[in-house]
């Protein structure tokens, strides 16, 4: 388990292109004090090819891959500093029985403030172990359930769904199959361990792909060529 987050993080980005999040917000990160006793996966296919479907950044999604099922996460956790736990929620540096506020204020702008480079929320990647999805929050709800004498909250409760963000990278990786035989034409820095790995999410198989397009050596594939992939062997 060595380099997985032990604790499920929230981390804010402002722009998200070509398949990946960029321009990461400063000071964007909140780390959960407790673990989610449990996390709801669920996968929504995109709407119908004459409704034009479009990623969440506006981007439109080619109609060939409408069928794309984006996934969306349910998620709820509790932000406790009444002192029943040991660790204390992030942000928060007051002794135990202290308010929270300092926690909910960087959880909402890591999750539904609007930041000043875009003027909406931000795109935001949930990472808990091998979990990683990158998308837009929704419906985030804060139950204050615990006071302390001076009224200010001390333990709440917080839901929100995040929903992933699309567009034709995401959904190509998506379909890049490995039990189909596919074509690709070599670009500067490709290399057979590189192809193996983003295909079948494995570097292993590069051999297998220099055999089965009779390469000689399995270094220095030519700018322009093209390398058959082929299925996997089940």
């Amino acid at each position: 388990m060595s380099g997985l987050n032990k604790n499920l993080s929230l981390t804010a980005f402002t722009k998200f292109d070509k398949g990946q999040p960029s321009g990461k917000l400063s000071g964007g990160v909140y780390v959960v004090q407790i673990n989610p006793e449990n996390l709801s996966l669920s996968y929504d296919e995109l709407p119908p090819n004459d409704d034009e479907p479009t990623s969440a950044a506006g981007a439109p999604i080619s109609p060939k891959n409408a069928a794309y099922n984006k996934q969306t996460i349910s998620i709820k956790f509790t932000i406790d500093n009444s002192g029943a736990i040991p660790n204390k929620p992030d942000k928060v540096r007051g002794r135990a029985g202290s308010s929270i506020k300092d926690s909910i204020d960087q959880l909402l702008k890591v999750t539904v403030k609007p930041t000043k480079a875009s003027h909406s929320p931000p795109f935001v990647k949930l990472q808990w172990g091998k979990l990683m999805l990158v998308g837009k929050v929704f419906d985030l709800s804060i139950d204050y359930t615990y006071f302390n004498l001076q009224g200010d909250p001390i333990r709440a409760d917080v839901s929100f769904t995040l929903v992933e963000e699309v567009d034709e990278v995401v959904i190509s990786r998506e379909f890049q199959s490995p039990d189909i035989t596919r074509i690709i034409t070599v670009k500067d820095g490709d290399s057979l361990i590189a192809l193996s790995e983003s295909s079948y999410d494995d570097p292993k198989y590069y051999l297998q792909i220099a055999a089965y397009n009779n390469l000689p050596s399995f270094r220095g594939l030519k700018i322009g060529s093209q390398i058959e992939i082929p299925p996997l062997e089940q």
